[in-house]
């Protein structure tokens, strides 16, 4: 069997059964050993083993399921196989039954808000998840704020107006309520400087919880050494300091230690469908310069953009059920070179240099750290190979996010917005440069190599 798998590879025939079942692809996250398959499960040499549910392989460090505090009901079971628009019979509804009879749960609250959310996605709402708001309960507690990454560049130009985002996690007991409650702000302070605008907080947020926000920010007019604050500002005027402070040069001239993006105008895409296909068909080019035979693409939920450009593509993503689900459908479709995959991003269980490709579709910006997501693609991607980065929203809100935005927050999932700036310095950051842009609207797609 063995030389069998080794001719199929040659031929650039590779299949479920020749690549992925044999251990040939997924390694372990413990020690990065190849894993093997089981009866339910892959297994390493070291000890660790890592369940296959619903054909699916959980390769993901730490999580726990539970039965569903209820079963789909048969009209449930109904919508979510006219929702994705396959042959309804009696085996592919117990399969999607025993899918959604299971919940996942993580430690992380943004892993946590991702998973277990195909209902809703699917217009199925028989237990719509509650909002931050109405978790909140404000109290007598500590408000406490922490910065967790910014993207202010270490030099600006002297009296020069930008805006850049900040990430903040409430490391406080109390929640940091949304302006609109009459609670909070977020600004940029100088200690010796002009003052900087303000960002509401859009949403609640919970203590332990995090969210990325963009802030105003105008330099001092005089050239040297500047320190910068981030503070929370409360709708009585009360101010709550962060402790990072910031040092930043301010110079006549900026010279930028990385390649800035100057994308060019692409068509105008109607809707969110278009745009992806304007995405896909970008990536598609590059496929097929680069005569890539296998793909990766991240947070690819049910339905991967990259399944027909007649290569064998890997697809993650963190939600348990969303992946077991696209199984199904897949399978019920007949295409034999997708494979389904649950997986942290930020911890890819494959070996370095596997992929002739990774592309993400309005992805990225979900992740709380868009850099280390980018470095592992980076990691995993060969040598003249190349990471598609498509359909990212692009451009700053301050006082009125876009309803939709403020919605996803409100559910707890990650959401954010990046100028083209900051994704410049960010694949620097991750050692990838830009081969081409396009901007579509404010839809930025980037083709990067090593």
């Amino acid at each position: 069997m063995s030389n069998l798998v080794t001719w199929l590879d040659r031929l650039g025939l590779e299949t479920l059964g020749s690549r992925v079942w044999r251990g040939q692809l997924f390694r372990c996250l413990e020690c990065g050993a190849v894993l093997r398959r089981a009866e339910n499960s892959l297994r390493c040499g070291c000890g660790k083993a890592y369940p296959v549910i619903a054909e699916v392989p959980m390769l993901l460090p730490n999580f726990r399921s539970s039965q569903a505090a209820a079963p789909l009901t048969e009209a449930e079971v109904g919508q979510v196989v006219a929702a994705f628009g396959i042959k309804d019979d009696a085996a592919t509804r117990a399969r999607f039954a025993a899918i959604f009879a299971q919940t996942y749960q993580f430690d992380e609250s943004f892993l946590e808000a991702e998973n277990n959310y195909l209902l809703q996605r699917l217009a199925i709402n028989r237990e719509a998840r509650p909002t931050v708001e109405a978790l909140a309960e404000p109290g007598t507690g500590v408000a406490a704020f922490a910065v967790v990454r910014h993207y202010v560049p270490e030099t600006l130009a002297r009296g020069g107006g930008t805006s850049h985002n900040v990430r903040i996690r409430n490391t406080g007991t109390e929640p940091l309520l949304r302006f609109a409650r009459g609670g909070w702000s977020l600004a940029f302070r100088w200690a010796e400087g002009p003052e900087a605008g303000l960002t509401p907080l859009p949403v609640t947020v919970l203590p332990g919880r995090e969210i990325s926000l963009p802030v105003r920010l105008t330099a001092p007019e005089a050239a040297g050494k500047g320190e910068l604050r981030v503070v929370l500002v409360h709708a009585d005027g009360r101010v709550l300091d962060g402790a990072e402070r910031f040092s930043i040069a301010i110079v006549e001239k900026v010279q930028r230690p990385y390649r800035a993006l100057d994308p060019i105008r692409g068509p105008l895409a109607a809707d969110y469908d278009e745009d992806h296909r304007i995405g896909i068909r970008l990536v598609e080019r590059a496929v097929n310069l680069a005569h890539a035979r296998r793909g990766l693409e991240i947070a690819s939920s049910s339905s991967p953009a990259t399944c027909n450009l007649g290569c064998l593509t890997v697809n993650i993503d963190i939600d348990a059920q969303t992946m077991q689900a696209a199984q199904v459908v897949f399978e019920k479709r007949g295409y034999s070179n997708v494979i389904f995959a649950c997986c942290d991003a930020l911890r890819l269980p494959f070996a370095a240099e596997t992929f002739d490709f990774v592309a993400t579709f309005a992805a990225l910006h979900h992740f709380a750290d868009p850099v280390s997501v980018l470095r592992e693609a980076a990691r995993v991607v060969k040598p003249g190979g190349f990471v598609a980065v498509m359909c990212e929203p692009t451009g700053h809100e301050f006082e009125r996010p876009h309803p939709q935005i403020v919605e996803v927050l409100e559910h707890g999932v990650n959401e954010q917005i990046f100028s083209i700036d900051e994704y410049a310095r960010m694949f620097h950051a991750a050692g990838l440069r830009p081969t081409s842009s396009q901007l579509d609207d404010d839809s930025l797609k980037v083709i990067l190599r090593r």
